[in-house]
């Protein structure tokens, strides 16, 4: 799968490159601190630190409105709170592949070059679990697939910069279990806010 993800995104990069498409197509580059936890866990709270970067091609389908998609790495997990009766860390290193469509608003014809300052968007992402941790050693048998959904809103203070902050959760289960007779579901989901940069 990562080989035809990787293929498929460099053709998308070389595309938008032309000089063709220079004026529907744009790339860039986002980082962003993550806080996550996992349901199912026994333990509460965005207590889990993580971080993401990646890259992006956004297609411009309207003045208005644009897809986007994203290639990056993502490091979440969870992690019990100084006050929980019991000890839980989980690491979550995943590849990404986000697929977004983009509402744009609020023009800025201040400046030399016209750009939206606000947007809000929503999608899906597909995962690749590349790696993992815990103290128990569950962490094995987790289900190596994520698919997600998106839901968030940025702002650009100038053509090339801006801020965003974004929800993601998990459609699908991370890892099930049995407790009293009863199945369980660990789902992932994680707040994140960060920088992006055009740099085409």
């Amino acid at each position: 799968m990562r080989f035809h993800i990787d293929h498929f995104c460099f053709a998308v990069l070389v595309f938008a490159l032309s000089p063709a498409c220079a004026q529907r197509f744009s790339a860039g580059l986002q980082f962003a601190g993550n806080l996550s936890q996992i349901d199912g866990d026994d333990v509460y709270g965005f207590n889990k630190a993580g971080y993401g970067a990646g890259g992006f091609v956004s297609a411009k389908l309207s003045r208005s409105t644009a897809l986007e998609v994203g290639l990056g790495y993502s490091l979440r997990g969870s992690r019990s709170g100084k006050n929980e009766a019991i000890r839980v860390e989980i690491d979550l290193h995943y590849f990404e592949v986000p697929v977004l469509f983009v509402v744009h608003d609020w023009p800025n014809r201040k400046e030399e070059k016209e750009y939206y300052q606000m947007e809000f968007f929503g999608g899906i992402a597909l995962g690749q679990l590349i790696s993992s941790s815990s103290l128990t050693g569950v962490d094995k048998d987790f289900n190596k697939t994520d698919v997600s959904w998106i839901l968030g809103a940025g702002y650009h203070w100038s053509p090339r910069w801006g801020g965003f902050l974004k929800y993601t959760r998990a459609l699908n289960s991370l890892y099930r279990y049995s407790k009293g007779g009863v199945p369980v579901d660990l789902t992932s989901y994680f707040l994140s806010l960060g920088l992006k940069v055009k740099i085409l």
